[in-house]
């Protein structure tokens, strides 16, 4: 059984994103799609120095967009971005144990020369694969040229990916499963299936836990061995 998953490209996003990634034979890199202002594709969620406050995000800053932009046409500011990220992390390093090694791991991801997000997002996705030991099949769907026929309504799109490249299975984040039609995926042969992402708490101090917060943050407090141990946890098992 072949099991394809296919998600937009978020930038750093939580460990369940990683958990359906390594769930997955291939993955798709959804990004011929709409860009969504205040979305997931160029921030994520991390501690906020103030506990009281919990969270804050960190952001690549864009360029400039116009409404109905795809994720690949749109392009990065000229912005230190990559310091100032790290500057807002800068509170944790003698209060994070693995401060150093996920810092290290961040320089890593974010090492990429390009002025396109889609292209920026992608790479550090790839590169915290395999930081995690993940390596699906890769494929960019605007690199892509795929038959994928007509799509009638938002949940064909997977089908019509999973039809395209040979999967015999689709695995979905299960908070999308009102998107699909089970009949359209029985009438082709392929069988749809959601995921539960597992988000086990662990330590961030002396601070309440905060859940869903991005990988790094997993990093930072949990080091990259336990952090892949937690991304296995995770998989999806039918």
């Amino acid at each position: 059984m072949t099991t394809l998953g296919a998600m937009q490209p978020y930038f750093f996003p939580y460990i369940g994103y990683f958990q359906l990634m390594a769930s997955v034979d291939t993955w798709v890199f959804f990004d011929r799609i709409q860009f969504v202002n205040k979305g997931w594709v160029n921030r994520n969620r991390i501690l906020h120095p103030d506990p009281a406050k919990e969270w804050q995000f960190m952001t690549v800053p864009l360029a400039g967009k116009s409404r109905f932009d795809a994720i690949n046409d749109i392009a990065i500011a000229q912005a230190d971005w990559r310091g100032r990220i790290r500057g807002q992390l800068s509170f944790l390093k003698r209060r994070a144990p693995c401060f150093a090694e996920a810092m290290d791991v961040f320089d890593h991801c974010v090492d990429v020369e390009t002025e396109n997000l889609s292209v920026l997002v992608c790479e550090t996705l790839r590169r915290m694969a395999g930081v995690l030991d993940l390596a699906p099949e890769w494929v960019t769907l605007s690199g892509a040229d795929l038959p994928l026929g007509d799509v009638e309504h938002a949940g064909q799109w997977a089908l019509r990916l999973a039809e395209a490249l040979g999967a015999t299975r689709y695995l979905n984040p299960a908070g999308g499963a009102a998107l699909f039609r089970q009949e359209e995926f029985d009438a082709s042969g392929i069988e749809l299936a959601f995921h539960e992402p597992l988000l086990t708490p662990y330590e961030q101090g002396h601070r309440p836990f905060v859940p869903g917060l991005s990988i790094l943050d997993v990093l930072l407090w949990n080091g990259v061995s336990d952090t892949r141990r937690m991304v296995q946890q995770g998989v999806f098992s039918a």
